[in-house]
């Protein structure tokens, strides 16, 4: 990929949309809304579907304005560059509002487990062990968690394949201040308790190195009893 297509493409179609809230344990009852207790595999469904479009695209527009043919002259060259730009554009805004990823907010499972309660503390022990398989980086296409405090993104090797991981962050254990009593509760229906991730997706082209990027923004994580709906702590992470 040459400077002429880096310099021809610049994109950001998705916008952000954040709901502010301070972190805090409780428990309560809410209202679940659409698309907001996917299972792993199924928002790897989703996040593989939107990254398979935004790799094909991009590659056709390299193909495209890749380099000047030999019988071109540079003024035609740049309006071919500039019409295919201007589909690529158009496709991608399309994409975006047909799969509604300028609003979207998926919600995804983690399973908790609750390791242990220090009763003096009032301090719980907490880690996940689920791991959401997302695309990995390609020269193409960087894909991305950005920093947050509790999900992270790793690539690894697992049986001579190369694979990349959304996971829970801990370092080791998530510390959930909570009442005993509380506690005891949620020990007792410990099958049901998950951390709740709430993700969006965000589709770009970074203008400079002609890479795209394909973000998975944490917006919001939450420690809640799935049977019940109640959350016993959450926080906003964007």
């Amino acid at each position: 990929m040459n400077a002429s297509f880096k310099n021809l493409i610049g994109l950001a179609v998705v916008g952000c949309m954040v709901v502010s809230v301070s972190g805090q344990s409780r428990a309560q009852g809410t209202t679940a809304v659409p698309e907001d207790n996917l299972l792993p595999a199924e928002f790897t469904t989703i996040l593989k579907e939107s990254w398979s479009f935004l790799k094909d695209e991009t590659d056709s527009l390299a193909k495209i304005v890749g380099s000047k043919l030999e019988f071109e002259t540079v003024a035609e060259f740049e309006k071919r560059a500039v019409d295919a730009r201007q589909r690529y554009l158009t496709k991608v805004n399309r994409y975006v509002k047909d799969k509604k990823l300028d609003t979207r907010v998926f919600g995804v499972l983690f399973k908790a487990t609750l390791v242990e309660y220090n009763a003096d503390t009032r301090m719980y022990s907490v880690i996940s062990p689920t791991l959401v398989e997302a695309p990995y980086n390609i020269p193409q296409i960087v894909t991305e968690v950005p920093r947050n405090p509790y999900v992270a993104l790793a690539d690894s090797i697992t049986k001579g394949y190369r694979t990349s991981s959304i996971y829970m962050d801990f370092s080791p254990h998530f510390r959930w201040q909570v009442h005993r009593d509380t506690a005891k509760v949620a020990k007792a229906d410990e099958g049901h308790i998950y951390f709740r991730a709430r993700f969006k997706i965000e589709l770009q082209q970074t203008g400079t190195s002609g890479a795209a990027r394909f973000a998975i923004v944490p917006q919001r994580l939450a420690l809640f009893n799935q049977r019940t709906n109640s959350i016993y702590w959450e926080q906003p992470l964007r």
